[in-house]
């Protein structure tokens, strides 16, 4: 039986509901797997499910199955691993590799999760072709080491050119690093007559940040009945929904999220999130 056919047998255990026959079944995969892409899909699926006791070890093989693989590849697993919240596993494969602008942006955030920012601050700074997403990352990583002034500065500069979610986002949150609330919450307020999905996407972040999470759950529903594909306010929810101890409800948001962008962070904050709140 092959990988697929083992991998689409572990799903169907999955929606029947016998998820710790799943888990055992993503497991055996993951251990005879000659394929990473597959380690990850098992990786993920048990990230989500929230049946972690096996994801080390499914990590572990994940990284001896890329020394044979070629730099681009190398830098795609590692992209995923760190995506799952797995930044150390991903730092192995990288740190090692050529540095490019594709792996250094690839070693950036990774070192962000480690939370080693002044290192993240050069291999940002050492990017010869710089992206919008690349600048973002550089003010995460200047608020990260209380260049907040300065994280404020390039948050201006990137809204200056652009002003979509992820853009506006980076703004509000240097703001409210630097211990700038009040100026977080009137700038979304002003962004809020929009009246779009994105406008009430980052209302719901900031709401979230700021403790309000009835309001912050109810600007990201409407974000969503806007925009039913919006990531962001689907995370936002999520995380709103685990606070309340509403896991189940938060998980099934965090599938959802799997399913329109497989992979994405956002579903695995979630997940994250829910396990704190569960432990608290």
């Amino acid at each position: 039986m092959d990988d697929d056919t083992r991998f689409d047998g572990a799903r169907e255990l999955i929606i029947a509901g016998r998820n710790e026959e799943a888990a055992e079944e993503l497991i055996a995969i993951a251990r005879t797997t000659d394929d990473p892409f597959t380690a990850i899909k098992c990786i993920s699926s048990l990230k989500t499910l929230g049946l972690t006791d096996h994801v080390k070890e499914a990590a572990d093989r994940t990284v001896s199955l890329t020394r044979s693989k070629d730099p681009d590849t190398c830098t795609e697993i590692a992209t995923a691993l760190r995506a799952m919240d797995l930044p150390s596993f991903s730092y192995t494969i990288l740190k090692d590799l050529e540095p490019t602008d594709q792996t250094r942006r690839a070693l950036a955030p990774c070192l962000m999760d480690l939370q080693e920012y002044e290192s993240a601050l050069d291999v940002l700074k050492s990017i010869d072709e710089p992206t919008v997403g690349d600048r973002i990352l550089l003010t995460e990583s200047l608020s990260g080491v209380g260049e907040h002034t300065r994280a404020i500065e390039s948050a201006e500069s990137i809204i200056a050119e652009s002003t979509d979610y992820r853009s506006r986002k980076c703004y509000v949150t240097a703001l409210i690093y630097a211990g700038r609330n009040k100026d977080a919450v009137k700038y979304t307020r002003t962004v809020l007559k929009e009246k779009t999905a994105d406008a009430n996407a980052l209302a719901a972040y900031v709401l979230f940040v700021e403790g309000n999470m009835r309001s912050a759950a109810g600007y990201a529903t409407r974000a969503i009945k806007l925009d039913q594909r919006h990531i962001g306010a689907m995370e936002t929810l999520g995380m709103c929904l685990a606070d309340k101890g509403e896991y189940d409800k938060a998980r099934i948001v965090a599938g959802a999220i799997n399913e329109i962008s497989p992979g994405d962070r956002a579903a695995v904050n979630i997940i994250s999130y829910c396990h704190r709140s569960f432990r608290s």
